[in-house]
């Protein structure tokens, strides 16, 4: 192998030298500061859009509040409407039985009065029936009717 002959050592040395010092040339002031640089543009990107990202969530953590707080305001109008439609059904409710309360109490009233007729009339025919059918029963047993044109005693007169 070339590389071990001890004649050309100073030669490789001097070679090796040289090659490293134009590599070590090459990445530290060439290779190495471009790759840096777009190191950083990566750091300042992902920074950037970190920031973006964070600034994008907080925005919509208060979009979600303000939905959460409009909600929850709705929910709290619904509420206080449907009691408010409630209260006013059941107003309402209370003033049609009310009402119907009324007007069967006049409807019964009328009814308690009309009976009240018909059991005066029924007891002023009572007597002239009752006459009637006496006399009715005193003919067939007797065979000659009463004279109903004298009053008949009652229990006063007795």
């Amino acid at each position: 192998m070339p590389q071990l002959d001890t004649s050309t050592f100073p030669s490789q040395l001097f070679w090796l030298g040289v090659c490293f010092l134009t590599l070590y040339f090459i990445l530290s002031f060439i290779a190495v500061p471009k790759i840096t640089r777009v190191f950083e543009r990566r750091d300042e990107a992902i920074a950037a859009q970190i920031n973006k990202a964070s600034t994008y969530r907080e925005q919509a953590e208060d979009l979600l509040a303000d939905y959460e707080k409009t909600l929850a305001d709705a929910r709290d109008a619904a509420h206080q409407h449907a009691k408010s439609i409630a209260s006013a059904t059941t107003a309402e409710i209370g003033n049609k039985q009310k009402d119907y309360l009324d007007k069967l109490k006049d409807r019964l009233h009328l009814a308690e009065q009309d009976l009240y007729r018909s059991r005066i009339e029924a007891s002023k025919e009572i007597t002239s029936i009752a006459a009637e059918v006496a006399n009715a029963v005193l003919t067939k047993l007797t065979g000659h009717p009463y004279p109903f044109d004298k009053p008949l005693k009652t229990r006063k007169d007795v």
